[in-house]
This record gives C-alpha cells, sequence and structure tokens, in this order.
C-alpha cells in the first residue's frame, strides 16, 4: 500500500483548518500522516491543534516558518520535506474532500504521472451551511448546485483533452496543477527540485510547478470528475494581482528549453531562517 502524505497549507484561520482536518481523518481511504506546513501563523497553532488531532486518530507534524510576507512556495517545500510518505497530496487548509477522494488518488497514482483535481469553490452562504456531519460523511449535495458539479466535470474533460494534445505533441503542456487540489509521487517532485522559493506573494508557483513536471517527463491528469476538493468560502486579499508574473514568464522560456530544476528548492532553500518541526500530541 501507498503511504500518503496530505500536505496542508496553512496560516492562521484555525477554524477552516479544523474542518480540513475532519474531512482528512473521515475519508474511505487512511493516510499516513497530515502534514501541517505553516507560513506563519500567529499564536501556538500546534498547542491549539494537538488535542483535537489525537481525537481524530490522525498522525501529524506540524513545520513552521516565520512571518516574513506570503511565500508558500518555501512553505509547501518544507512540507514535502519532512514528508515520510511515498506520495503527497497537497491541500489547503480552507478545503474539505468528498469521502473518496484520497482513495481516487490512491487507484490512480503512478510514478511519473501527476494528479490535479479541480476544487468546487462555495459562496458564503452555502459554506456557512457546511456541518461537520457533512464534512464526516464527505457529502456536500446540500450546497453544491448542479452549475458546479457539471462546472468541475467540464473541467475533468478539458484536462482531459489537454493531456492528449500534449502526449501528442500539439501542446507545450497538459493539465494546468492546482497547488491546492493536486497529488504527485515524492520521488518526482524532489526530481524538479520542488517548488521554486524565489516565487513570493501570491500567485504562479504552482503554475510553475506544472510546467517544470511536464517538461520534465511527468505528465498531468485529471480523474476527478465526481470526486474532488471543496473550497470553503473566506475573505481574501491578494486583490488579484501576480507580483511574479514577469519572473514566470522568464522561467516558463526557461523551461521550455530544458531546465525543469530550480534554483531555490527543495534541496537549496531560498532563505536562513530555519523552520521549526513539532510533532502534534
Amino acid at each position: 500500500m501507498i503511504r500518503v502524505s496530505v500536505l496542508v497549507s496553512v496560516y492562521n484561520r484555525l477554524d477552516l483548518l479544523r474542518k480540513a482536518l475532519l474531512s482528512i481523518a473521515n475519508q474511505s481511504a487512511a493516510v499516513h500522516e497530515v502534514v501541517l506546513a505553516d507560513d506563519g501563523s500567529a499564536g501556538d497553532l500546534p498547542g491549539e491543534l494537538g488535542p483535537f488531532v489525537q481525537r481524530l486518530g490522525l498522525r501529524a507534524v506540524w513545520v513552521g516558518q516565520a512571518d516574513l510576507g506570503f511565500r508558500l512556495a518555501r512553505c509547501r517545500n518544507n512540507g514535502i520535506r519532512v514528508a515520510s510518505g511515498e506520495y503527497v497530496i497537497s491541500t489547503d487548509q480552507d478545503i474539505v474532500f468528498t469521502r473518496d477522494y484520497v482513495r481516487r488518488h490512491l487507484d490512480l497514482a503512478r510514478p511519473g504521472q501527476f494528479l490535479v483535481s479541480y476544487p468546487a469553490r462555495l459562496a458564503r452562504e452555502p459554506s456557512e451551511r457546511v456541518t461537520d456531519a457533512m464534512i464526516r460523511a464527505g457529502a456536500f449535495q446540500q450546497v453544491l448546485t448542479p452549475v458546479e458539479v457539471a462546472r468541475i466535470r467540464a473541467q475533468q474533460r478539458k484536462d482531459r483533452l489537454y493531456r492528449w494534445l500534449h502526449r501528442l505533441g500539439l501542446r507545450p503542456i497538459g493539465p494546468k496543477l492546482r497547488g491546492g487540489a493536486f497529488g504527485a509521487f515524492r520521488e518526482d517532485l524532489v526530481r524538479v527540485n520542488g517548488f521554486d522559493e524565489r516565487y513570493q506573494g501570491w500567485g504562479n508557483e504552482d503554475d510553475d510547478l506544472g510546467w517544470r513536471l511536464h517538461c520534465a517527463g511527468v505528465g498531468g491528469r485529471n480523474g476527478f470528475g465526481d470526486q474532488f476538493p471543496v473550497h470553503l468560502w473566506h475573505p481574501t486579499h491578494s486583490g488579484g494581482e501576480r507580483p511574479n508574473l514577469a519572473y514566470y514568464r522568464r522561467r516558463q522560456v526557461e523551461i521550455r528549453r530544458g531546465d525543469f530544476r530550480c534554483e531555490h528548492g527543495l534541496g537549496s532553500p531560498l532563505g536562513d531562517d530555519a523552520p521549526v518541526v513539532r510533532e502534534l500530541r
């Protein structure tokens, strides 16, 4: 059996994180561990979460870094570095899963391939109606509209088309990698040196990783038309600005020329602030 590490990106919002952990604990397929990759949350988050995680029966480790601005790429790399599972499912603290989401990953996981899904995005009012009972059951029919479900399945068909166009040499990459909704074998992430830690501020770090995986021969696949992540509403602060866009466009050119390993990644972190690791007890 493949050991699965679920990597959860964290920044404050303990209320949302509890829901995410409840969802992971109630999957139809058990996970090996949960890795909480924290981008500098305030307070003693591991201390607050420890008893809750124990009640859920989860094995969990927290790895945190200083709050020096939005450093999601480095944050996720911190989590991948300490993950002990062969396969990593990446998600965010504002996401819950349908019941068989992890099982679908296990059924489809293959070395040399990453899996990507497309999240249902709930508005504020439906998010507020998501109960713990729904999360335990992994069933969200009461809050998902037919339009949202149709959008997920349409994206799966589009990603399937992109995959085949890429394999035929008619498209430079296959499906887009979505940072909070993908899974990959750890060895494939190591091959490209993980996330590029030069991405600081919101946006493009997952697009970059997807390009580098594809160009390293690790193709993408979406097999998640009926099992998927559900994104819970919360206020956002990005404003839609992408401070990394110029760097991303330059890297696209370099990656297409064969440079699929980033300079600062899993094996070569950017910054000298050492992350702190704690087991949750």
